[in-house]
């Protein structure tokens, strides 16, 4: 009897040990995990900026590998059917680079226009109208920009008197070429309601169409090849929240169109297709 009660006690204390042995293993691994996340958690400060100077240089090298085009500001293109290619409404247009025009209409003819762009600012310029004359090229062709407080009284379309002379000259010296001719009649974004024209719409589109008209009476322009295009308030080329911006969008723009336009321009109708 006091053999099995010594074996029984034997028993009871290996029993209660046991736990030690799993325990001891927890423990162990768990100061591995926190030794490596601990490791891994810590950064080299001196290689953390050296990789960080190094993306900033790759960096810098690829933004100076992208061309720049310093303050020039490329006009929108616009399309033969009156809408545009990039640009904002609203920001003013400072010019194109002749790089651009070059691309667009090709060497000879960019040559050919800035030809006739030289001898029109001449004649402008002996015929004492310069101030009131802007000229430039864009990718629709030679633009005659004129001020429609100058030919104009406000709201009206009636082309002043003492201005006539002035415009007549204009149609004679572009008479000489015999590209297309589109004459645009722009307004700012102030709105006009009158019995007579109730939008800006029909007050530009009536403003280029007595232009036309004394070109075509006047000056003897073919009425195949001269157009008249009212836009109203929508193609600005300044801002309209200023008097100064509002100004320059008031104009009367006299378009001789570059060959692609010519193309287009002497397109018709061979027949209509019947169902």
């Amino acid at each position: 009897m006091a053999r099995k009660k010594k074996h029984k006690h034997h028993g009871e204390e290996e029993g209660g040990e046991a736990w030690l042995l799993p325990y001891s293993d927890l423990m162990t691994l768990l100061l591995a995990v926190f030794i490596v996340l601990f490791a891994v958690s810590k950064i080299n400060q001196s290689k953390a900026d050296a990789l960080a100077e190094a993306f900033q240089g790759m960096m810098t090298q690829e933004q100076s590998a992208i061309p720049y085009k310093g303050d020039s500001v490329i006009k929108p293109i616009i399309n033969p059917d009156g809408t545009t290619q990039g640009g904002e409404s609203g920001q003013e247009n400072t010019g194109v680079s002749r790089e651009e025009l070059e691309q667009y209409l090709g060497e000879d003819e960019l040559v050919n226009m800035e030809e006739l762009k030289d001898n029109l600012d001449h004649d402008f310029k002996e015929a004492e109208m310069e101030d009131a004359i802007s000229t430039s090229i864009d990718q629709r062709g030679l633009v005659i920009t004129l001020n429609n407080a100058i030919l104009f009284d406000s709201g009206s379309a009636e082309i002043k008197p003492q201005y006539q002379e002035s415009l007549i000259k204009i149609g004679n010296l572009i008479n000489k070429v015999d590209n297309h001719i589109r004459v645009e009649g722009h307004t700012d974004s102030r709105p006009i309601v009158t019995s007579v024209y109730p939008s800006n719409w029909e007050l530009s589109t009536a403003r280029a169409s007595r232009v036309v008209r004394l070109f075509v009476s006047e000056c003897g322009i073919s009425t195949k090849k001269i157009v008249a295009v009212g836009y109203g308030e929508n193609k600005p080329v300044a801002n309209n929240d200023t008097e100064e911006g509002r100004k320059k969008n008031r104009r009367i723009d006299i378009i001789i169109l570059g060959e692609r336009y010519n193309q287009l321009e002497e397109q018709y109708p061979i027949g209509n297709i019947n169902n």
